[in-house]
């Protein structure tokens, strides 16, 4: 066999283990959020959790919870997310997208779906990863907050909100 030949394969050895190195801390990625998720869908949502009054005058609905979805354009599994809320939405249940980027990104939400463009708000959210998905109550208090990692989560956490109908869930 020559050097040469074997390097090669050397290379294509050391890729195969890299990626699946990756994989296994993905794997463990996406389980990790999923027990977070649990997490905060049993626990009360922390304290700290304060969303501006400025957005909460603006999404809030006297008597009545809002599911709010906070995601980013270039996040698959907010896409996915954004597309499950825009397909339960009705007139009677009208869910808030927050963003911090212009509404042309996500000019495809139907008009159920209200798109709130925040920076305040969006950084008081920002040290969770998106999406998240959260019900406000008229005063502003976080109801439930639920981190999906996967697009079955999405339908869970959408329909473990107090507000969403309920939903099918896929397998």
């Amino acid at each position: 066999m020559s050097a040469t030949l074997a390097l090669v394969i050397l290379s294509w050895i050391a890729i195969v283990i890299l990626y699946l190195a990756l994989a296994a801390v993905l794997r463990e990625v996406r389980m990790l959020r999923r027990r977070l998720d649990e997490r905060a869908a049993t626990a009360a949502p922390p304290a700290e959790l304060v969303l501006p009054p400025a957005f909460v005058e603006r999404v809030a609905e006297p008597g009545r919870e809002r599911t709010v979805l906070v995601a980013d354009a270039t996040c698959p599994l907010c896409r996915h997310a954004a597309a499950v809320l825009a397909e339960r939405a009705t007139p009677d249940f009208r869910p808030v997208l927050l963003t911090y980027e212009p509404p042309e990104r996500w000019s495809s939400l139907p008009d159920e779906v209200e798109l709130v463009q925040d920076s305040d708000a969006w950084s008081s959210l920002a040290h969770l990863t998106p999406p998240v998905i959260l019900t406000v109550g008229a005063d502003g208090t976080v109801g439930s907050l639920h981190l999906p990692s996967s697009e079955r989560d999405v339908a869970g956490a959408l329909a473990a909100t107090n507000s969403a109908p309920l939903m099918e869930r896929t397998s």
